[in-house]
């Protein structure tokens, strides 16, 4: 047997199938370290992509969240107008006022929504108010020129007139206080927190 001396390689005894594995485990392992290091890049080009697609999907929802908000506001802001134009329009002269049904109709179609488009309760009860009180004041004015029209006297004439006079006053009055009801709901500035 030969000496080869202390080192960790016998290179005396060395032979080429003991080179040819050391070899292909070396070269199996740099295969490995390559896969490895690739594998590497592509979950990070994964990470920046899903972190792309999480910021695009938050951007998507946030502007979701804003039509949302301005459908809100248009809803609400179409009752305000259908409740200003009726208030506007209950004293008018039924002769005058060719679109009282459309205008009634879109009212209490409005006063219905209110119930689920604002946050205070009391929009749809004030709503209500508005709406049997105008219909009140229309059937006064009814009743007046239906006794006028059959030229019979009316028994009531002077405490319906009084009423139409309170109607009329009460309209200017409430359209002034509509803005007031409103608000809330239909401003569009952030709001401010006491302090």
């Amino acid at each position: 047997m030969v000496d080869c001396g202390n080192s960790l390689i016998q290179w005396c005894e060395f032979d080429w199938p003991s080179f040819a594995t050391l070899t292909s485990g070396l070269a199996a392992v740099i295969g490995a370290v390559v896969v490895g290091l690739k594998q590497v890049g592509i979950a990070r080009r994964q990470a920046d992509i899903t972190d792309k697609q999480a910021d695009i999907l938050d951007r998507q929802v946030k502007l979701e969240a804003a039509k949302l908000r301005a459908d809100l506001f248009q809803r609400r802001l179409a009752t305000f107008e259908a409740t200003a134009d009726f208030v506007f329009h209950i004293t008018a002269l039924p002769e005058q006022d060719e679109k009282a049904a459309a205008r009634i109709s879109l009212f209490a179609e409005k006063m219905r929504e209110s119930q689920f488009l604002f946050e205070d309760p009391a929009v749809y009860k004030r709503l209500r108010e508005i709406f049997e009180r105008g219909n009140k004041a229309r059937a006064d004015r009814a009743i007046a020129q239906a006794y006028r029209e059959e030229q019979r006297p009316d028994p009531d004439r002077v405490a319906r007139q009084e009423r139409l006079l309170k109607a009329a006053a009460w309209t200017l009055a409430e359209l002034e206080e509509l803005s007031e009801l409103f608000r809330h709901d239909l401003s569009i500035l952030p709001r401010s927190t006491p302090q």
